[in-house]
């Protein structure tokens, strides 16, 4: 058995790849059958007929790895390759990660779950590796000189890498019935995603568009990182190109945020790429997804060198699996995946645990025996893996829509990425449906954020449909307000034009992620810490049996439940964002009507409303970014 970082085995129901690395021969042979059907496909010019066969793969693979609409029993033998055909109905009343058809399904697997439910890690007094140490946690020392230099450098490897995923939920950037109102079905909306990140803002906005929508909707989207455009675009088209919607979905949510997909998949994907390939015309691209909408754009050089090299890359599972413990499981950064596991509840954490260590959006007792094929979007072509150490895609939606959608799925709360595996299926197969139904046009750029408004504004986009009288109902900024990145009145004096003069509800939104520490008065002082102790030991998030090393991992709850808005607004005053918005031509909005100031907060509260935390799950949001919003100062919707 193999050992991680608490102590815990792995269990029995694996990945193909993890759970034979000692098993070169069988990597090769994976890899060389691939090598081989794309030379094939490329020899013979077969790219479209074998397009048509994956996909027609893909049903024809049904009854082995269809799409899952209700939670399987999880009496499964990965080695035999069998599992149990029911759905689950009664959950394992140890741990609650999983659920069988039957007493008697549950007697079988017992041998192989109990070292799942029996895992240390999912005991009421589990601590963290410093508090059984008996040492301070490694983030909360002060190194110095060449020490501090060494650690840092050191944790850059595990610490930093592409954001491929979002940090903060999605959200709907149109939220028409708040702004423009719900008798807009017929309305044509212009919006700009201007330094994007992942889709799932545009997913949110597009499934929350009224049901008998027939208005256009141009979508502009910029990322100045290649790889998040590449994989944005192949999203796109696989969710556009496939024609049965739970087809697409699955196929989409696995190349988004899985680590290993079923060996089809990656075939899918290859063809997409190659086909996507062949519609670059110099820089520009286009390409139909279904008879409605259609996505176009300009890639540079290099996006365009990493998508041909993406097209090559095939990463032997068993080495995608070391590499993955190799960051993952970093000595040097136990003690920050400890500190996010003091905040989960017992079964939380073991469900966080797998997902760390094999990265498969699965229930945690479905059959993974068929995901036996390396995402290499998630990985670089020298077999790197792209993010940090602590990515997650559960930080990417409102965790109390992806319990409630695993609810309705016969999930169970406590296994958290099988509702989310229920909630992203959910969401793609409507987004899917509402890309093919809906007429909406796709406008990807890789470009610096201000390189794009001057371009933008100097018509030098003319010819591929964007003209410089261009105007955008919302201009989503992102992050990029954060004085590291751009600022907000670079930001103003960039995009403020671009909002559309017509429509009084126009609205340039983004937050800021990394004010906190810049502030003094951003964290409570020890006098409101005394006062905030004792209200955390009301809410029961604190209790006097508590181990003290624990306390250390639980300041994020202080932040939560305290009101630095006044250090916010002293934040931007500091930027000189006033001035900067009155030459822009725009005003902040003290009413929120897209997303409140402060996530989990009432959407139409004041800026200092606190954050409420409807479920226990909502505490696990990183409630510490503040939303803000510019409209036209002549907008009647500003107060």
């Amino acid at each position: 058995m193999v050992k991680n970082d608490s102590g815990s085995h792995i269990s029995g129901t694996l990945l193909p790849g993890c759970q034979n690395e000692s098993d070169p021969l069988r990597d090769q042979a994976i890899e060389r059958t691939q090598r081989d059907i794309q030379w094939l496909v490329e020899k013979h010019g077969l790219e479209d007929t074998f397009l048509d066969w994956a996909q027609k793969h893909v049903s024809l693979d049904m009854d082995d790895n269809k799409p899952l609409s209700r939670l399987p029993c999880a009496n499964v033998n990965a080695t035999k390759n069998w599992k149990c055909p029911n759905n689950g109905t009664s959950a394992c009343s140890g741990c609650r990660l999983v659920s069988y058809c039957s007493k008697a399904c549950q007697r079988i697997h017992w041998r192989v779950h109990k070292q799942d439910c029996q895992d240390p890690i999912c005991s009421s007094d589990w601590l963290p590796a410093w508090a059984n140490e008996g040492r301070p946690p490694s983030f909360m020392q002060k190194e110095e000189g060449e020490d501090w230099l060494k650690s840092a450098n050191k944790e850059k490897e595990f610490a930093l890498g592409l954001h491929l995923w979002g940090n903060v939920p999605a959200v709907d950037t149109l939220n028409l019935s708040k702004n423009e109102g719900s008798n807009t079905a017929n309305n044509d909306f212009a919006l700009a995603y201007v330094a994007s990140g992942d889709l799932r803002n545009v997913v949110r906005t597009i499934n929350e568009l009224p049901s008998d929508y027939s208005g256009h909707l141009t979508i502009l989207l910029n990322d100045r990182e290649p790889l998040v455009v590449i994989r944005n675009i192949l999203l796109l088209i696989i969710l556009g190109t496939i024609e049965d919607s739970v087809q697409a979905a699955e196929v989409a949510l696995h190349f988004w945020y899985s680590a290993f997909v079923p060996m089809v998949h990656g075939s899918i994907v290859a063809r997409i790429v190659i086909k996507l390939l062949e519609r670059v015309n110099g820089h520009s691209f286009s390409m139909d997804l279904g008879k409605n909408s259609i996505v176009t754009g300009i890639l540079s050089t290099s996006t365009l060198a990493n998508l041909a090299m993406m097209s090559k890359s095939i990463l032997p599972i068993g080495d995608a699996s070391n590499e993955i413990r190799r960051i993952k499981f970093e000595p040097s950064r136990i003690d920050r995946h400890h500190c996010a596991y003091c905040r989960l509840e017992p079964s939380h954490r073991l469900a966080s645990l797998e997902f760390r260590r094999f990265g498969i959006v699965l229930p945690f007792g479905a059959a993974n025996n068929l995901f036996n094929s390396t995402n290499t979007f998630l990985f670089s072509a020298q077999g790197r893996w792209l993010q940090d150490d602590m990515a997650t895609p559960l930080e990417s939606w409102k965790i109390e829509d992806v319990i409630k959608a695993g609810k309705g799925h016969g999930a169970q709360r406590a296994d958290l990425y099988g509702c989310l595996y229920f909630y992203l299926s959910d969401q793609l197969r409507l987004f899917s449906d509402r890309l093919k139904k809906c007429q909406v046009t796709f406008r990807m750029f890789d470009r610096d954020a201000r390189e794009l408004a001057r371009d933008v504004r100097s018509g030098a986009f003319e010819h591929h449909g964007l003209p410089k009288t261009a105007h955008f109902d919302r201009i989503d900024v992102s992050n990029i307000i954060d004085t590291e990145y751009v600022g907000i009145p670079n930001v103003l004096a960039d995009w403020a034009s671009l909002l559309n003069t017509t429509n009084r509800h126009s609205t340039l939104l983004g937050y800021s992620m990394n004010w906190v520490p810049k502030e003094p008065n951003a964290q409570p002082g020890e006098k409101e810490m005394e006062r905030l102790t004792t209200q955390l030991f009301t809410m029961g998030k604190i209790n006097r049996n508590m181990h003290p090393g624990v306390v250390l991992a639980l300041l994020k709850y202080y932040t939560a439940i305290y009101d630095n808005s006044t250090a916010f607004h002293d934040h931007l005053r500091k930027q000189g964002t006033e001035e900067a918005a009155r030459k822009a031509g725009v005003k902040l909005k003290s009413k929120h009507t897209i997303v409140p100031h402060r996530i989990c907060a009432p959407l139409d509260a004041p800026s200092n409303a606190l954050p409420l935390f409807p479920t226990d799950e909502s505490w696990y949001l990183n409630v510490r970014a503040f939303f803000v919003y510019y409209s036209r100062s002549r907008s009647t919707s500003c107060i």
